[in-house]
């Protein structure tokens, strides 16, 4: 008889990766442990799709990109399939995420066919993949006599 806790699904695996890096599943709501999610719980709806959120927890501290300090990385994001990717409805610590997620509610809306609009889908998020400002735009879009 295997008892959960006590008997390890993957022997090669430690105790942690073992019983913490998998998730926990009750009816629509699921629990995500210490994987690829890093301890998020997703719920979902007929109405909204999947409601993602991060729980508090001490991992979810990141250090930034680009200045190197620790900040707390959260998300709360709305999304047809449960994918920050098609998300439409986004609030949290990436703030280009969010203008992402009002360009999909625009050009999609709430609750639209993720797979069925997944090429339009996949060129909508890899034109606004970043919102970065290089020197081509400056060269073609800044006005010359302003800056002379």
């Amino acid at each position: 008889m295997r008892i959960w806790g006590i008997h390890k699904k993957y022997p090669a695996l430690s105790w942690w990766m073992n019983f913490m890096g998998g998730h926990i599943s009750a009816g629509p709501v699921t629990i995500f442990g210490a994987n690829a999610m890093n301890w998020v719980v997703n719920i979902r709806t007929k109405r909204w799709g999947s409601i993602c959120f991060t729980l508090p927890v001490l991992a979810r501290w990141k250090p930034d990109r680009y200045t190197g300090k620790k900040r707390f990385d959260w998300y709360f994001y709305v999304s047809p399939n449960g994918t920050p990717w098609a998300c439409t409805f986004y609030r949290g610590s990436d703030k280009a995420e969010k203008i992402r997620a009002q360009i999909r509610l625009l050009n999609f809306g709430h609750g639209f066919d993720s797979w069925g609009r997944g090429e339009e889908l996949y060129a909508l998020n890899q034109k606004f993949g970043s919102f970065t400002i290089c020197e081509f735009d400056v060269e073609r879009y800044a006005r010359r006599e302003e800056l002379a």
